[in-house]
């Protein structure tokens, strides 16, 4: 453990995250989840909060953890907030840009949608800030991710392709400008996200309960996945049956899964 220490010291394009087949489950728990189908997980850099988003009820949950990474170690709720109803009314997929100031999700009404926190990582300070159209590349926006410096923003269709733009600002969605795609289609698809230094791209599919992973030769490349091809693939058939959100702590220690079985968290140790 000393040499990850040291690379996370270092900086997080130095860490080398184990391949998503590595796999191992630990624990599982509903995390404060009062809603059906899990969309969205994501975590403060520290692994002191989680955050989770659940489809049947269009509600964000923030839940503190008292053992940092361990989502057992929870109490009762900070604080919720249901996504707008005007502009984001199919949530799925969620995102915190790096100073806990801005979240995303997607929409399936062909969006990004923005949110504010007036105070970092405090949810109950989050309100709309902005939308972000894809009509013109997708037929259903299902899940969204950034890169490590928000100049890059993913989201993936629920017809299978990725799709990059560039933002002239970062982590300001409204600056959207330039787009590519992958080359291909993943069968029934669920959520996108990447390693922060973008050599790595993780694709849900809900259909095969798998988890594929695609390493990218040039960083933040969507333009040479072969999704019939993944570099790695982890299956989830035996913890959850349809999965869809996934996170992957900035060490590459966790990854944490949530879909439509049991409604909770399925937390896994790599490598």
């Amino acid at each position: 453990m000393l040499g990850k220490a040291l690379q996370i010291a270092a900086g997080a394009n130095n860490i080398i995250w184990p391949d998503i087949s590595t796999a191992t489950h630990i624990r599982f728990d509903t995390v404060n989840i009062t809603g059906s189908r899990v969309v969205g997980v994501f975590f403060k850099p520290d692994g002191t909060k989680i955050y989770t988003l659940t489809n049947s009820d269009n509600t964000i949950i923030e839940t503190t953890l008292s053992t940092a990474w361990d989502i057992r170690s929870h109490g009762s709720a900070n604080a919720s907030l249901v996504t707008d109803s005007t502009h984001n009314s199919g949530p799925y997929g969620l995102f915190i840009n790096n100073d806990g100031t801005e979240l995303y999700t997607a929409d399936l009404t062909k969006h990004v949608v923005q949110y504010s926190m007036t105070t970092a990582w405090d949810l109950s300070t989050a309100s709309y800030t902005r939308k972000f159209s894809t009509s013109s590349e997708d037929g259903a926006t299902i899940g969204v991710g950034f890169s490590g410096n928000g100049k890059n923003m993913y989201t993936i269709s629920a017809f299978g392709y990725v799709y990059r733009y560039t933002l002239s600002t970062a982590w300001d969605i409204s600056t959207a400008g330039s787009q590519t795609s992958s080359s291909d289609t993943d069968y029934s698809p669920r959520h996108v996200f990447l390693k922060p230094d973008g050599t790595k791209i993780f694709i849900t599919n809900s259909f095969a309960d798998a988890l594929n992973q695609y390493d990218l030769s040039t960083p933040y490349d969507i333009t040479g996945i072969d999704n019939s091809t993944p570099d790695s693939q982890f299956l989830t058939t035996t913890e959850e049956t349809n999965p869809y959100a996934k996170f992957i702590s900035p060490d590459g220690a966790y990854l944490y899964v949530g879909g439509d079985a049991a409604d909770g968290i399925d937390q896994y140790s790599l490598g």
